[in-house]
């Protein structure tokens, strides 16, 4: 698209930036400064430990004492086989609780009230287990990887 030279154009960038910056102007004056740093906190922290399971394995791989062959392969592997460990253990505990009623039914009525126990329980059911799960994958899978990834004594060498 061609930029435009003349003078409505020009204007029509400055008002059409202006609204941007208005708008987010608006909802910091909605927010407030204090709450609006706490949610970018809060983003940052579910970034870090969403992203755990590929960040962890790296810094295994590569900042250990001795780097791993293939770090990136490891990292990647590494942080499927900690994300299907903890979507098994998941299916498992909601199994559990289609198969107990009562249990079910005690979950639901905590999870009703919105309280500060209803998040730090869901936090702790669901989140701890993955950070569990990518520190053992990452030991388990660095223990063994140069092994893995060796080469088998009968290949050979291609031309």
């Amino acid at each position: 698209m061609p930029l435009l030279c003349n003078r409505a154009g020009i204007d029509r960038c400055r008002t059409e930036d202006s609204k941007e910056r208005a708008g987010m102007m608006q909802v910091v004056e909605t927010f407030g400064l204090e709450l609006m740093a706490w949610m970018g906190g809060v983003a940052a922290g579910y970034l870090a430990w969403a992203s755990a399971p590929f960040w962890w394995p790296a810094m295994r791989a590569f900042c250990g004492r001795r780097r791993l062959p293939r770090p990136l392969l490891f990292s990647a592997c590494a942080g499927c086989l900690a994300y299907a460990a903890y979507l098994a253990l998941l299916v498992a505990l909601r199994l559990l609780i289609l198969a107990v009623p009562p249990l079910s039914a005690g979950l639901e009525q905590l999870a009703s009230h919105p309280g500060i126990a209803a998040t730090l329980l869901a936090a702790l059911v669901y989140g701890l287990p993955l950070l569990v799960f990518t520190g053992w994958t990452a030991r388990f899978l660095g223990a063994r990887w140069a092994r893995v990834m060796a080469p088998s004594p009968d290949a050979q060498p291609a031309p």
